[in-house]
C-alpha cells in the first residue's frame, strides 16, 4: 500500500505530461537561451586556430572576460579544446583576475571550462595553483581539485 501512495503522485505527473504531448524542456531553454548572451566561437571544425581571443559579454554587452589561447580545435559542435590558455576578467569590486591553463576542454552549451593540468589563478593579493580546474564562466565560479596551494599578500603591512 506504501508503494502505491509514493508511486501515484509519479504516475499522475508522468500522465499529465503525455496529456500535454510536448516536454516542457524546450520552453525553458528558449528562456534560458534569451536570458543568456550570444557566445559566438569563430572556429571551424577539428582545424587548429592559433591564436584566439574570445570576448564574453552580459546580457548587456559589458565585457566580463576575455578568453585567449595559443591553440584552439573545436572537437565537436559543443566542445573546444584549448592549448595555453588565459582568461582576464574583473571581479566584483573590480580587480583584474587572471587564470592560466596549459591544456582544456570547453563545453560552448554549458561554459564550463574543465582544466586537467595545473591551473594558475592570480590577483594583486592573491595567487592559487591546483592540478586540475573547472570554471564556470557564466558565474565566475571555480573549483580547483588536487594539489591546491594559495598564497595570500597583504598591502596594509606596517614597516
Amino acid at each position: 500500500m506504501r508503494l502505491f501512495r509514493r508511486s501515484l503522485p509519479f504516475a499522475l505527473s508522468l500522465a499529465a505530461l503525455s496529456l500535454h504531448g510536448a516536454d516542457p524542456a524546450p520552453a525553458e531553454k528558449k528562456k534560458e537561451a534569451a536570458k543568456a548572451p550570444d557566445f559566438d566561437v569563430p572556429i571551424p571544425l577539428n582545424i587548429p586556430v592559433k591564436g584566439i581571443k574570445i570576448p564574453h559579454r552580459d546580457e548587456t554587452g559589458k565585457l566580463l572576460m576575455t578568453i585567449e589561447a595559443e591553440v584552439a580545435t573545436k572537437l565537436d559542435d559543443q566542445h573546444i579544446e584549448l592549448q595555453n590558455m588565459k582568461i582576464e576578467s574583473l571581479d566584483d569590486d573590480g580587480k583584474k583576475i587572471n587564470i592560466e591553463v596549459p591544456h582544456s576542454i570547453f563545453n560552448i552549451e554549458t561554459r564550463i571550462l574543465s582544466g586537467d593540468s595545473r591551473t594558475w589563478i592570480r590577483r594583486d593579493d592573491f595567487e592559487i595553483t591546483g592540478d586540475a580546474v573547472e570554471f564556470n564562466t557564466k558565474t565566475r565560479f571555480a573549483t580547483m581539485r588536487g594539489n591546491i596551494r594559495m598564497i595570500l599578500q597583504s598591502a596594509n603591512i606596517e614597516q
